[in-house]
């Protein structure tokens, strides 16, 4: 192994990419290699064999890579499990709901939507709308990292289960972290990427599908780049993506995924919401206060009010933590001013305690 150069420690509290292991940074420096090769194409079924073991998908689950951000793992799923004799109902309470319709739209695909912006999904008027109205797939955001809000993911997929509804997720920022069981609540298709929840680097993205529906992936078949059927089958029978992979980025993928099994998706989860806690006690107890009620937060990522108490604005605010190895990530609430925090990545206690404490100093200066 090539000696690394000595790094700075980051703490990016921005949602993705996240702080990574010095180990998954290592991972990136590695001998040359032509993707083609048998070696590496048996790296890549490990990838798939790692993040169908992540949501304890077993048997029952296949997964397929995508050199893409997360957007691509979206568009992939969407316009790849639905045709024009379908119809799916999207959750649209956040910016990454709002983007599944744009999608839809681009591919002129039967959809129609239900909730406004930042507004909790209403599982009873989910269900009603699912019941009468001809769907045959159900699209929603797990976590939805413009507001911070948890999505009820459990319950949606009950009615779901209980319905025939397919039911489909992105789980960009919170597989790896939160833990959710593919099988018991029988996930259709699941779309993430490299550089959230799971600490690799940025490049990669995936969806995860039951086997089951693979049949329906093969008569929907019609895209080029972004088809799962086609971009699945390809790396089943000749041990290859379909077209060049980013290398380094897949080595590093490895690494972080055995990090998370290693870790196990529990032990992040509560890891998460400590570091969570501390950084929303310390917010609080510096005067900021909080888009969401207690009770809809995801212990994941945090929008806070920008009022008064950044009287500088929050450029001034980013550049005053980015000197000093932090990062805060602006707002995207429609009519809101916030900006974001998030916890994703390999950050710990005593990273929370230090960005309390710079702000703390930031406010005082």
């Amino acid at each position: 192994m090539i000696e690394m150069k000595e790094l700075e420690r980051k703490i990016l509290l921005n949602p993705g990419p996240g702080t990574t292991s010095k180990a998954v940074k290592e991972a990136l420096v590695v001998n040359d290699i032509c993707p083609r090769e048998e070696e590496f194409g048996d790296l890549m079924t490990e990838i798939v064999e790692g993040l169908i073991k992540i949501g304890n998908g077993g048997d029952a689950y296949e997964a397929c890579l995508f050199s893409a951000s997360g957007t691509g793992a979206m568009e992939a799923m969407l316009s790849s499990a639905l045709s024009a004799s379908s119809k799916v109902l999207i959750i649209t309470n956040g910016a990454y709901g709002i983007r599944m319709k744009q999608i839809c739209e681009s591919y002129h695909l039967p959809y129609e939507s239900i909730h406004e912006f930042g507004n909790f999904p209403d599982v009873g008027l989910i269900k009603k709308r699912l019941r009468n109205g001809g769907f045959s797939h159900l699209a929603m955001i797990h976590h939805e990292t413009s507001t911070g809000m948890m999505n009820p993911l459990e319950e949606i997929a009950a009615c779901c289960d209980e319905l025939g509804v397919t039911l489909m997720v992105d789980a960009m920022s919170s597989y790896g972290a939160c833990p959710v069981d593919l099988q018991k609540l029988n996930i259709g298709y699941l779309a993430a990427s490299s550089n959230k929840c799971i600490h690799g680097m940025a490049g990669l993205s995936f969806v995860i599908f039951r086997k089951d529906l693979i049949s329906e992936l093969k008569k929907s078949s019609g895209n080029f780049y972004f088809d799962m059927y086609k971009q699945w089958s390809y790396l089943k029978e000749k041990n290859q993506l379909r077209f060049t992979p980013p290398v380094q980025i897949c080595y590093a993928f490895k690494q972080a995924i055995e990090e998370t099994l290693a870790e196990t998706v529990p032990a992040r989860w509560k890891r998460y919401q400590s570091n969570w806690e501390v950084l929303y006690q310390g917010m609080n107890e510096l005067g900021f206060s909080f888009y969401l009620p207690m009770e809809q937060q995801s212990k994941i990522l945090m929008a806070i009010k920008l009022d008064e108490k950044l009287s500088h604005g929050f450029d001034h605010f980013h550049d005053y933590l980015f000197e000093r190895n932090i990062t805060v990530y602006p707002g995207v609430i429609p009519e809101s001013k916030t900006f974001r925090m998030a916890v994703i990545g390999d950050l710990y206690t005593e990273d929370m305690e230090r960005v309390i404490s710079v702000v703390r100093e930031y406010l005082k200066a």
